[in-house]
């Protein structure tokens, strides 16, 4: 399997390791690391130990170019999972008779997280990966690079999980400095604490969006990866 001597270079020298020190944290031998810095080709076992080692998916020390993944169709995996999700949610909050579904804390997380990660990873490459999110639904067909992907997604979750945080503690001062706690349910009986229940709910969705659809389309990716990983591998094996 092919992996990108780059990105594997770049990974140790920013680790600032020797090739001594990656074999030692890799568990492989210094010829074997040698080797694939050298010739770009590794077994999957030797690509899970280094990826291991650097604490990364083994998609990411693929070659981009050369990697084509997915067999396109509607994807029902995900579509029955996002509405097991959403039934669920319903189910739970229907049995403490209360609604917390706010449109403008979900735009909030959504945009914030778009503008941090705009601003880290430039607006092209935030933008490409969020309408990865279509794959929740469609399958990719022969798709190719799209490993690349993958730390720019880890970096969308950190960012979603920022922004919900950042957005509640914003959201719980503007409550407590709020000089009428009926400003925000004039009827209810604990104003305070509803006010308080509405800015937590940026943190919620903010969960929702990271773990519910971000990483499990992350997981997605990766599994594609190694299932066409194994193929290569099994076809190596009967030639």
């Amino acid at each position: 399997m092919s992996v990108s001597i780059e990105k594997l270079k770049k990974l140790r020298k920013y680790s600032g390791w020797s090739q001594e020190r990656l074999a030692e944290i890799s568990g492989l031998s210094l010829r074997t690391i040698q080797r694939i810095e050298t010739s770009g080709n590794a077994s999957l076992e030797s690509q899970l130990a280094i990826a291991t080692a650097f604490s990364i998916s083994p998609g990411e020390l693929l070659d981009g170019e050369k990697v084509e993944i997915g067999n396109g169709g509607i994807n029902w995996g995900g579509i029955i999972g996002i509405l097991l999700c959403i039934l669920l949610m319903i189910f739970q909050l229907d049995l403490g008779n209360s609604s917390f579904f706010d449109q403008y804390s979900l735009i909030l997380v959504i945009g914030l997280s778009i503008a941090i990660s705009s601003i880290s990873m430039g607006i092209d490459n935030t933008l490409s990966t969020v309408l990865l999110v279509r794959w929740v639904f469609i399958l990719p067909r022969n798709k190719t690079g799209l490993q690349k992907y993958l730390p720019d997604l880890n970096k969308l979750i950190t960012y979603c999980h920022v922004s919900g945080g950042i957005s509640s503690l914003v959201g719980i001062i503007a409550v407590l400095m709020t000089l009428d706690p009926h400003h925000y349910q004039p009827d209810a009986k604990y104003p305070l604490a509803i006010g308080i229940g509405v800015a937590l709910l940026t943190s919620l969705y903010a969960a929702m969006l990271a773990e519910l659809i971000l990483r499990p389309l992350k997981h997605q990716i990766e599994r594609l990866l190694i299932q066409h990983q194994k193929r290569l591998t099994t076809n190596d094996l009967k030639g």
